[in-house]
């Protein structure tokens, strides 16, 4: 029997559907600017500016900020979006059999193939101050972080497939990471010096070298052309 005592919990508030709509639409035309300032940073370059956005997307300046808080709440999504574009262009999967050195070709080829297609994207990622994060950490920080994490898992099973201890996988992905990043910037400055085959050649082999000297330390000795099946899905 009831008390008539009232509910401790609060009754369900209606549902504004004009705020919904409002909320989509605003989502909507936030992804269609971060897209409009993407394509901008390629035509005018890494340090585009709120005026050249706002100019390719045609819209005014004070309109494109009635989507976005600030310039950098702008910045901030489109390295979130860049970032998102270039890991997913670096994602390497080992789900079947295939050889060590085509394995690490792969992860070379990837980094040497999105840093010349994305040049001025890479360079927004690096240098615009507007889109680091709160401590001044650039954006390509992120794109790193998580392209080594993935080849983290990818060396963790190789040296789990061969019977080795996996966990110098973390640092060593990392370490190659900023390694194939360095050598990359570097040969970008004069790639005529060096043909981009075999330069490419060049980064696998040393990559390679690095891979293989756990197996070295443990007494195994493999043909890097040999095709080797994941112990397990990667």
């Amino acid at each position: 029997m009831s008390s008539g005592a009232p509910s401790d919990e609060a009754a369900p508030q209606p549902v504004d559907g004009r705020t919904t709509r409002w909320s989509g639409q605003r989502d909507k035309r936030r992804a269609e600017f971060v897209e409009a300032a993407l394509e901008a940073i390629v035509q005018y370059g890494p340090h585009a500016s709120i005026e050249q956005v706002a100019d390719h997307v045609g819209v005014t300046r004070t309109k494109l900020y009635r989507y976005f808080d600030s310039a950098a709440d702008l910045h901030h999504a489109v390295a979130r979006r860049a970032s998102d574009m270039l890991t997913a262009k670096q994602t390497l999967v080992w789900n079947g059999p295939v050889s060590p050195m085509q394995l690490v070709g792969s992860t070379v080829s990837m980094h040497v193939r999105w840093r010349i297609e994305h040049p001025n994207l890479y360079e927004y990622l690096t240098r615009h101050p507007l889109s680091h994060d709160a401590d001044g950490v650039s954006a390509i920080n992120d794109v790193n972080s998580t392209v080594a994490a993935n080849l983290a898992g990818v060396i963790a099973a190789f040296y789990r497939t061969l019977g080795l201890d996996e966990r110098p996988a973390v640092p060593l992905s990392i370490g190659s990471v900023g390694f194939v990043e360095s050598a990359v910037t570097h040969w970008l400055k004069d790639p005529a010096a060096l043909p981009r085959r075999e330069f490419t050649t060049q980064l696998t082999e040393w990559m390679w070298s690095l891979l293989n000297s756990a197996l070295l330390k443990a007494g195994i000795t493999i043909d890097p052309h040999q095709r080797i099946a994941p112990l397990s899905p990667v």
